[in-house]
């Protein structure tokens, strides 16, 4: 069942979810890794959510930041938090499956949006709705569940980490993929859908989208003053949740 982030209380509890330290040491931090310096850039947040990395990218220079979700609770989150900590931050509601005048943004960074494409013609249709958004040579940097995961015998435990995936009996395009995460007095469920990694290259390619490059997660540096635990991270890294995608606008 698709999942509604205007329901009950899922905005905020994925807001909470956000809190678990995989979200900070691996994911955050590949992603940054990617994206460089965005100093001087104009950026939009395709899927910004409550404005996890919407904020992020302000505070590390960003010039114009716009945060866009189809979520109105999320929109709204996000807006109370530019209201009580002002950053010069724009959110609005929009869907990112929908075209637009050709925009001029530099930099797209979108966490979780293709994932919900339950086909190949969404997916296709969130890709030209992401490149319409850029200019040319504008970079789209994305992170997604890992469709490696249907060939991953069994699939892996992640509780560990503070979640939970739960496969369909057999791998087909549209199938679901259930990540449970694990909140201190609740548990969030959020459905994503499988489709190969063949798929997104087409997406991005039917989408006007160059060079596109599937990259791994990194795990970032324990604090020198820390001990080294790379150790616990290794079961999340040898066999990823995610993946990361990036391309380049024609």
């Amino acid at each position: 069942m698709v999942t509604d982030y205007d329901s009950d209380r899922v905005a905020e509890q994925y807001k909470l979810a956000k809190q678990q330290p995989w979200r900070s040491r691996i994911e955050t931090y590949s992603m940054f890794r990617l994206l460089g310096d965005p100093s001087r850039q104009k950026v939009i947040d395709i899927a910004c959510g409550e404005g996890y990395f919407t904020r992020q990218l302000r505070r590390k220079g960003a010039a114009k930041v716009l945060g866009i979700d189809i979520s109105e609770r999320m929109i709204e989150l996000a807006r109370a938090q530019e209201a009580a900590d002002p950053l010069g931050i724009e959110y609005q509601v929009a869907d990112a499956r929908t075209s637009e005048p050709q925009q001029d943004f530099d930099l797209a960074v979108s966490a979780w949006l293709l994932v919900y494409a339950r086909d190949r013609a969404e997916l296709t249709r969130m890709c030209r709705g992401v490149a319409c958004r850029l200019r040319p040579g504008g970079r789209f940097v994305t992170v997604i569940t890992n469709p490696d995961l249907y060939s991953f015998s069994p699939c892996p435990d992640y509780r560990k980490y503070g979640f939970r995936i739960t496969l369909a009996d057999q791998v087909y395009e549209g199938a679901p993929i259930l990540w449970t995460i694990e909140l201190s007095d609740s548990e969030l469920e959020i459905e994503n859908y499988y489709l190969p990694i063949v798929a997104y290259q087409s997406a991005y390619a039917e989408a006007g989208f160059d060079d596109f490059t599937v990259h791994p997660l990194e795990l970032e540096p324990a604090p020198r003053t820390g001990r080294d635990d790379s150790g616990y991270w290794a079961d999340f890294l040898d066999r990823p949740a995610a993946t990361l995608l990036t391309g380049v606008k024609t």
